[in-house]
């Protein structure tokens, strides 16, 4: 079977691409069974998904539907392939989550519901000899109309997953500047995470379990990299990066004995190392690590079932800093009935570990999350009842909805404060985060400029008025601010970091 895998463009581009980690493992699945996949992805440039289409003619179209900010390009291509008289499979954890959605489209014939590697392959099997769709475990379909989902799927063992073949992009396009490296790229070597976090779609999507691929397979791929297309950094798209002890001795054997050159890092959980373990880490090239602590109230971190323990915070944050690991401290604000009092708590917090980067992430209600499913029922929150009202929900930076009890203006302006003071604190990152910030900017322009003029000055222009929005929250609101003690943050921010560069 030929089969066409699209990864569609955003609304408008406005930030450098990434990968597409997902549709590259299931076409090195694919190919490793014995069919030719052909990935097109609009992220990169414009694409004229007609004529690929009537260029590789291919048996079925597979479309990525990770992200609702996708959703139109997604439906336009969907459209063009069933004009052709091609099925169309969606996936993705934004489908997987609310597939009827992709459905009332009218132009999806199935969607895989979770991981999909093997979801897939079997369907193309069924369509490619016949036989009934009803079999297929993780499957979602039409039939008379009517919406059939299958039994969820039972967990891969990812060690029966082959090497991702990387053969099937071109890495340099989604190089990425990044806390002084110049070519970072993104690569995965474990799928879900163990938490149970209300606010995240891990819990249904990956029921709360984490899989490891094998590090063999994890250092072949960097290796590939390196050269191949002379990559200098690897951060791991994990959400929860930790192989096991076993698994990181074997990682780090492995790049030793490989002679592998190169920086790398990581988003982990509070309590998963002791300070002997980010040395090591850190000897094995681990640069930096991003810490989702979510917030600085110990209640909240129960409600959230975060289930973390906030007292060792400032001793990790601390470790990081003497070894020399750039740290990011993440949270989220705006949580429901989240008082003002409780976020002046979490400003504390992120106040006192002094962490490199600390981004304040508005709560977004996604589907499929527990919060999402909790303010439904509760009748505080409604379900989306197409695709476009799903993105017009979230722009990244906007409420789609705020249950707390602190104004929406208040969140904003911590939100954009925080971002605002990572920019131009010139001590922030390896003493030059300016500088670093002015180039991620200038390659996330030169990569919008491959779009054609149209979508660059658009791309210009939606770029320029989110800076403006960031600058006018981060400096026109001066009492919320200090009513919230963030003019202490760039106080206490990043002293006494030592660059990893001169390390």
């Amino acid at each position: 079977m030929k089969v066409l895998l699209i990864n569609p463009a955003t609304k408008i581009i406005t930030r450098a691409p990434s990968c597409p980690l997902g549709l590259l493992s299931i076409a090195s699945y694919l190919i490793a069974k014995g069919h030719n996949v052909k990935i097109v992805d609009q992220t990169v440039k414009t694409e004229n998904i007609e004529k690929h289409i009537r260029n590789y003619n291919p048996d079925i179209v597979g479309v990525s539907v990770i992200s609702s900010m996708a959703s139109k390009a997604a439906v336009k291509a969907s459209k063009m392939a069933k004009k052709l008289g091609k099925p169309v499979v969606w996936g993705g954890q934004i489908i997987s989550a609310v597939p009827e959605l992709g459905f009332k489209e009218g132009c999806v014939d199935y969607v895989v519901v979770g991981e999909g590697e093997i979801t897939f392959f079997e369907l193309i099997n069924k369509i490619e000899t016949g036989g009934l769709l009803s079999g297929i475990d993780g499957l979602a379909y039409l039939e008379n109309g009517k919406m059939h989902i299958n039994r969820q799927r039972d967990f891969a063992d990812l060690s029966a997953f082959p090497v991702i073949d990387w053969s099937l992009v071109d890495p340099k396009k989604y190089f990425q500047s990044f806390f002084g490296c110049k070519k970072m790229l993104y690569v995965y070597a474990s799928k879900g995470c163990p938490a149970e976090c209300t606010f995240c779609f891990n819990h249904k999507f990956h029921r709360s379990t984490q899989r490891r691929r094998p590090m063999q397979h994890v250092v072949e791929e960097i290796e590939y990299l390196i050269k191949n297309c002379g990559i200098d950094s690897v951060n791991f798209a994990d959400e929860f990066w930790y192989p096991g002890k076993d698994g990181m001795q074997v990682f780090f054997d492995l790049i030793n004995q490989k002679k592998l050159d190169f920086v790398w890092g990581i988003q982990t959980r509070l309590g998963v190392f002791n300070r002997n373990d980010l040395q090591l880490i850190y000897n094995a090239g681990c640069r930096w690590i991003l810490f989702g602590i979510e917030s600085g109230c110990k209640e909240r971190i129960k409600k959230i079932k975060k289930g973390i323990d906030l007292e060792k915070a400032k001793e990790t944050f601390e470790f990081c800093r003497e070894i020399g690991i750039t740290t990011q401290s993440a949270f989220i604000i705006g949580y429901p009935d989240e008082t003002e009092e409780e976020l002046k708590e979490t400003i504390a917090l992120a106040v006192s570990l002094n962490a490199n980067l600390c981004p304040f992430t508005i709560l977004y209600l996604q589907p499929g999350s527990e919060l999402f499913e909790l303010a439904v029922s509760c009748g505080r929150c409604t379900p989306p009842e197409a695709l476009k009202e799903l993105s017009l929900q979230y722009t990244g930076d906007s409420l789609n909805v705020n249950l707390s009890k602190v104004s929406g203006k208040e969140l904003k302006v911590i939100h954009y404060y925080t971002q605002w003071s990572a920019f131009t604190d010139k001590r922030s990152i390896n003493s030059n985060s300016f500088g670093i910030a002015k180039k991620m900017i200038f390659d996330t322009f030169k990569k919008i400029f491959r779009y054609g003029i149209t979508s660059f000055f658009l791309g210009i222009f939606v770029s320029m008025k989110q800076f403006l929005t960031v600058l006018w929250y981060a400096n026109a609101y001066p009492k919320v601010l200090r009513k919230y003690g963030l003019y202490k943050f760039k106080k206490y921010q990043h002293r006494g970091f030592r660059s990893f560069e001169n390390s």
